[in-house]
């Protein structure tokens, strides 16, 4: 039996390799991208064997063993390729085509659909007109931009598409198959084959191999609907697939960094602006299949969308869409532009510096699923609360895993918890609340905040990356707050160490990239920017380090005093003076 390409595409994009392999080698380690063990083809102790779950592909550096998700269950549980392939389908519930016995024919008709489709693609671009450029320079994208995403124009006519590629050799019958042309219903017309696209605005899209298998259409008059996609072809299959993944791909590797956003325009944008991994589903609500394909080019993905109601219902919509994929070490996070902006918009008015600065303004899955069930009642009544609780037990039974169906359970319901104590918690009978003199001060932070030594190292490494190789492993062993500084200290490491970019690669990564504007407020904010550029930074940086070790030992001295001390005692209260002078 030999199954079609895309059946094969879709289960490795439904099946998360590291999962599968994790079945046989449970003990992998997960270090950068990859995770690493001991290889299960052959015997061996230094686990030389590493799977990369962006890439869908393991390799073993020991005995050369490699290949996909199917070709490991394959190798590891034994049967043919068709074997293998019928059992993964049926176990994450694809719908096998019937059998039919493989043919050559069939397997060039494909080719010829593929090469159909690149062919109309060209064939739009040669046909923009003034009306359709007009409203490319209306929309601020440059000559380039166009050529790069292959923007094209289908004439307002029935059939010039058809007759184009007609002319070029290709049979009706497969023009049909790749959804360039239809079928009329009309009784006075019926089976005659016409344009579907016509008078639109083209987007040719790309699957993972970068071949054009569909596109988008935006009308350029008045007409319904706004953006007409391919229809589901053996070549289309818009719940596998993101609009311009194929050219984020590289990018996501050297930033770190996946963002989903609403359309293709606001792709085009903010590449154009430099922001080179957002991608988009192709106009419809994101399906638990393109969730899995955000995850599997990074487990920490950013939904941009916007800030008004039906943004919000969106975003809703695919948190609960995701919860039945979820997986350790997998979240969303979502970020919810100004009312009435979209990314591009905001980029053409306010600059992509805007843009990235919003990205790290993320609410995090498990708060928007809270502010979904606080919206629920009113936690004030019994009602409420029980009401609230019931919403949350059908939440978490989407969640599959039960690891993170604990998890979640555990932090929802002490955010319900917080809610309801707040409730109860208001002020005492009028009157204020005076302190005692000797009673703990819970607020108290040293006088010279070890932050600020911290924000100093991170800000020297951003202005002259040159002095890694002698302070990687000292930064590395610094722990951030989570945020801003976490996340770019985490990128800076991640691209020395693991990447092993240039410094002045990196250099310029941090200036353009999407921590550029934490860079830009960190130098700001620490002085660094104003420093001489002859200065001796590996030097400075040192200094710095010591002062941070120094503030760290009284910071655990202060945790030790809180922890332990009476505060009614006049030694613990001496103690705590002394430490607060130093």
């Amino acid at each position: 039996m030999k199954y079609p390409p895309q059946v094969i595409d879709q289960i490795k994009a439904r099946l998360n390799i590291v999962d599968e392999v994790r079945k046989v080698v449970p003990n992998m380690k997960k270090k950068g991208r990859a995770w690493w063990g001991c290889c299960p083809f052959h015997n061996e102790k230094s686990g030389s064997f590493h799977v990369r779950e962006d890439q869908n592909s393991y390799y073993c550096f020991g005995c050369g063993a490699g290949g996909d998700v199917i070709t490991f269950v394959q190798e590891t549980q034994g049967g043919t390729f068709s074997e293998v392939v019928g059992r993964l389908a049926r176990q994450i519930g694809i719908k096998l085509p019937e059998n039919e016995p493989a043919d050559p024919a069939a397997a060039q008709r494909r080719q010829d659909g593929y090469k159909a489709l690149e062919r109309a693609a060209v064939f739009y671009q040669r046909s923009l007109n003034e009306a359709s450029r007009a409203y490319i320079e209306k929309r601020s994208l440059t000559e380039s931009t166009v050529q790069e995403f292959q923007l094209g124009y289908a004439p307002d006519s029935w059939d010039a598409t058809k007759n184009a590629l007609l002319n070029e050799g290709f049979s009706p019958e497969l023009l049909k198959s790749t959804g360039l042309t239809t079928q009329s219903e009309k009784t006075a017309e019926k089976g005659r084959d016409y344009d579907r696209f016509r008078d639109r605005l083209m987007f040719p899209i790309h699957d993972n191999q970068g071949r054009v298998v569909g596109f988008g259409g935006r009308v350029m008059g008045k007409g319904e609907p706004k953006y007409l996609n391919s229809p589901e072809t053996p070549f289309f299959n818009k719940s596998y697939l993101l609009y311009n993944l194929h050219r984020a791909k590289p990018h996501i590797k050297t930033t770190g960094q996946i963002v989903l956003v609403e359309g293709y325009m606001d792709v085009i944008a903010l590449y154009q602006a430099g922001f080179k991994t957002a991608v988009a589903p192709l106009g419809t609500a994101v399906t638990a299949e393109q969730i899995t394909l955000l995850w599997q080019q990074h487990p920490h993905p950013i939904v941009c969308l916007d800030g008004d109601a039906a943004g919000r219902t969106a975003a809703l919509r695919m948190a609960n869409r995701a919860l039945g994929v979820l997986e350790p070490g997998r979240t969303l996070s979502f970020v919810f532009l100004p009312q009435g902006e979209d990314p591009d918009s905001l980029v053409q008015k306010d600059g992509i510096a805007t843009f990235r600065n919003l990205l790290t303004q993320t609410t995090s899955l498990e708060n928007l699923l809270w502010q979904q069930l606080a919206g629920a009642a009113d936690v004030t009544t019994a009602d409420g609360r029980a009401t609230v609780e019931a919403e949350m037990a059908q939440l978490l039974a989407e969640i599959k895993n039960t690891t993170i169906r604990r998890a979640y359970g555990q932090t929802l319901k002490d955010k319900l918890w917080e809610a309801v104590r707040g409730t109860r918690a208001g002020p005492r009978a009028g009157k204020p609340q005076t302190q005692n003199v000797m009673q703990a001060p819970r607020d108290y932070k040293p006088a010279i905040q070890g932050d600020a030594a911290t924000r100093t190292l991170l800000a020297l490494v951003c202005r002259w990356p040159q002095i890694l190789p002698q302070v990687d492993e000292i930064l590395g062993g610094i722990a951030f707050p989570p945020g801003p500084l976490a996340e770019l200290s985490q990128a800076v490491v991640r691209a020395y160490v693991v990447l092993k970019l240039p410094a002045e690669d990196l250099a310029q990564d941090l200036q353009l990239g999407p921590h550029s504007a934490t860079v830009a407020d960190l130098l700001t904010s620490t002085g660094v920017l104003t420093l001489p550029d002859e200065t001796d930074a590996l030097v400075l940086f040192h200094e710095q380090h010591q002062l941070w070790q120094t503030q760290t030992v009284s910071r655990s001295k202060y945790t030790e005093i809180v922890k332990n001390a009476d505060w009614f005692s006049p030694e613990s209260w001496n103690k705590f003076k002394k430490l607060k002078e130093t």
